[in-house]
């Protein structure tokens, strides 16, 4: 028999994480053929990120990805529970930035089974399908590694052409004015 449930489709709402023990698997880092493959525009090329698993699943994985440095980087074992972080079984919440971009995703991923299939892990360790994820990215580092040397100069390239053409144009003007 099918009954019917209520279900949550928010991006926003990780309850299927909340209060499990998340394992440390993986670091890893954000390169040109996932961001060709996946098109993922939050992390930038050479990104690291660092993968956690649900402990209590085997042959299917619920996944954590942290992209960016961050205090939970330091952490072999976390617990989510609605937004706040708990470290190596510590029972208080960790001081995480406020900054930060969540995503929850209750279904299987290809992107977070790539992610997870090209982290370095131990040799004893193997991939399993991801059936949810949970995205995270620090804000706080998203715009200082977006803003590499070639973005300020386009940035302070166009700042100077439009104040020149401003010049420009008020020279015409004056010069038309004069005569």
């Amino acid at each position: 028999m099918l009954y019917l449930t209520s279900v949550s489709c928010s991006i926003s709402n990780c309850s299927f994480m909340n209060d499990h023990v998340l394992q440390f698997v993986c670091h890893g880092f954000y390169d040109r053929t996932l961001r060709l493959k996946h098109k993922d525009r939050l992390p930038a090329e050479g990104t690291p990120y660092a993968i956690w698993q649900r402990s209590d699943f085997v042959g299917s994985s619920m996944l954590l990805i942290v992209f960016y440095e961050s205090p939970l980087s330091k952490c072999s074992q976390l617990v989510f529970d609605d937004g706040d972080f708990y470290c190596n079984g510590n029972n208080y919440k960790m001081l995480i930035d406020e900054s930060i971009d969540k995503y929850c995703l209750p279904f299987q991923l290809s992107y977070a089974d790539e992610l997870h299939k090209r982290c370095k892990r131990s040799k004893d360790s193997k991939p399993a399908k991801t059936i949810s994820s949970v995205f995270i990215y620090m804000d706080s580092n998203i715009y200082t590694s977006a803003t590499d040397g070639r973005t300020i100069n386009y940035t302070l390239f166009a700042i100077s052409f439009v104040l020149q053409l401003n010049i420009l144009i008020r020279i015409k003007l004056i010069w038309c004015q004069v005569q």
